[in-house]
């Protein structure tokens, strides 16, 4: 049964948006009449949602989002209920418009008479292509709730890996730049009205207030130029990112930044394995699941070198092998990799492999955030300290003279 997206009005005239499924449009504007509102927009879920990613090249959808989802389906399926049924309840639960849709446009395919993989497949929001080939391959051994549970933690897994990245590199960058507007501003608008007693009783003034007052005409003089040329550089650089080539030229740069780079480098090895032990565990076939797993390092470069180790093993290489000569940076994982083919675990092995680069990411993220924050704080009291001893000696020293 298909899902219309709809806009009305209720009998207050108040405007409501919501999600609603029925067997065609007319009969949609029907139910709708049942419960007394008065279409004004009308569109099937499917429909608007690829209106939506054609506009945006793709409809993203959050890992977060995702992963409850996916769990929330596992915990359904395992108590009895047919996907469908499951489907249906978690779309009267969903808790925002985006994953009502999400929910609407698989049932709809469902019902057509699709298999679930298939249904995420032809979804007009984006589902990582790890997740539809475990889906395929739970469906058919028939073990779906497990492969479901395991994707969820994979997806909840993987996402905190971005995360925490991003919360080492967002706390100092906010700080920075809060504290570059603050003196902007006070180098504009407050210095200028200080100092200017200061300088027209034409004394000496102590070096600190000169360099200041240097800094605060240099500011208003050049300040907007130097937006504006900042502007500029960062617009060039997105656009230049678009080239691929570019931007894995880029990428590979990036992976030898002290801190950043090693951080990158275990995130994107911890996705990696976890995503190949997962598929793997499930039942996915070795090749097809490295081309999977390949397509979720989101760094170029690296993704490069896994690729390369597919094709390795494409042309009869062992993992192992292939992951020593494409050199992609982890002895570690060479060495449980290696340890996982002799034993024939390699499953396990790769997920012991993403748990360790996990803990070791977050461990160097924590310690980074603790040392960082007191530097920073001392740099910006520095700064505050330096712009009112350049206020403040020239008035001590008038003082004195009086």
């Amino acid at each position: 049964m298909p899902a219309f997206d709809y806009a009305a009005y209720d009998p207050l005239g108040k405007r409501v948006t919501g999600v609603i499924s029925a067997d065609s449009e007319r009969h949609a504007r029907r139910l709708l009449k049942d419960k007394q509102l008065l279409p004004s927009e009308l569109a099937e879920v499917s429909k608007t949602a690829v209106k939506t990613a054609s506009a945006r090249r793709e409809a993203r959808v959050n890992n977060f989002d995702l992963s409850l989802l996916l769990q929330q389906q596992a915990i359904l399926i395992q108590s009895g209920l047919p996907l469908e049924d499951a489907l249906r309840m978690t779309i009267e639960q969903a808790e925002t418009d985006k994953q009502r849709r999400m929910l609407q446009s698989w049932r709809s395919e469902i019902i057509e008479g699709r298999s679930f993989s298939e249904a995420l497949r032809r979804s007009p929001y984006k589902i990582p292509e790890s997740i539809v080939a475990g889906i395929s391959v739970g469906e058919e051994s028939g073990h779906l709730h497990e492969v479901l549970m395991r994707l969820a933690e994979d997806l909840e897994s993987s996402a905190e890996n971005r995360k925490t990245i991003s919360r080492a590199m967002i706390y100092p960058a906010t700080l920075i730049s809060t504290s570059i507007i603050v003196v902007a501003i006070m180098m504009v608008w407050v210095v200028p009205k200080i100092t200017a007693v200061f300088t027209s009783s034409n004394r000496e003034l102590p070096l600190i207030t000169r360099i200041i007052i240097n800094i605060s005409e240099f500011t208003q003089s050049y300040g907007l130029f130097l937006l504006v040329v900042l502007v500029a550089l960062f617009l060039a650089f997105v656009q230049a990112m678009k080239d691929a080539q570019r931007k894995q030229r880029w990428h590979a740069f990036m992976l030898t930044m002290p801190g950043l780079g090693r951080w990158m480098r275990m995130a994107n090895i911890a996705d990696w394995s976890r995503s190949l032990g997962v598929l793997l565990s499930n039942g996915v076939p070795a090749l097809a699941a490295l081309k999977i797993s390949s397509a979720v390092v989101t760094n170029l470069h690296l993704r490069s070198k896994m690729e390369g180790v597919t094709e390795a093993m494409r042309q009869g290489s062992t993992l192992h092998k292939a992951l020593h000569d494409g050199d992609v940076g982890s002895g570690f994982l060479v060495h449980m990799v290696g340890s996982g083919e002799a034993s024939s675990e390699l499953d396990k092995m790769l997920l012991r492999v993403s748990d360790y680069y996990s803990l070791r990411l977050n461990n160097a993220v924590e310690v980074f955030l603790k040392l960082i924050n007191p530097i920073l704080i001392i740099f910006m009291g520095m700064i505050i300290l330096s712009v009112v001893a350049a206020v403040m000696l020239p008035i001590m020293d008038m003082n004195n003279m009086i």
